[in-house]
């Protein structure tokens, strides 16, 4: 018996089969060669005060100072950034090395300033 309609109906349920499947598939994954970290400073303090990457990933850093003007600093790898109070900055660097790095704040801040370090850990 053929119904009238008969491929379209097939079509139609064809395109319905589709966008349910879409459903259940696994969502696309972010650039994992890029890794972004939302940080704060403050009077002594990175937060969080230890970040860890994958050699090669790109480092983004939105760092945000909530007191005082700060830097952040990386020796290794020639970052010295200033953070004004109350603003964010982005921070963008490629780990090319593997490592543990001191981060620092290299803008005066205060009495204890000496003690305002963090560490990068690039596996």
């Amino acid at each position: 018996m053929k119904l009238p309609y008969q491929k379209e109906l097939l079509f139609s349920i064809m395109v319905l089969s589709f966008f349910v499947l879409l459903q259940y598939l696994p969502d696309s994954q972010p650039n994992s060669d890029e890794i972004i970290f939302e940080m704060t400073t403050k009077q002594w303090e990175f937060e969080p005060n230890q970040i860890i990457v994958e050699q090669g990933q790109t480092v983004v850093i939105k760092l945000q100072s909530t007191d005082v003007p700060h830097g952040f600093a990386i020796d290794e790898y020639n970052i010295y950034t200033f953070v004004p109070a109350g603003q964010t900055v982005d921070i963008s660097f490629v780990a090319t090395e593997t490592g543990v790095f001191e981060i620092f704040c290299n803008i005066f801040c205060g009495e204890g300033h000496s003690t305002h370090r963090g560490q990068l850990i690039v596996r």
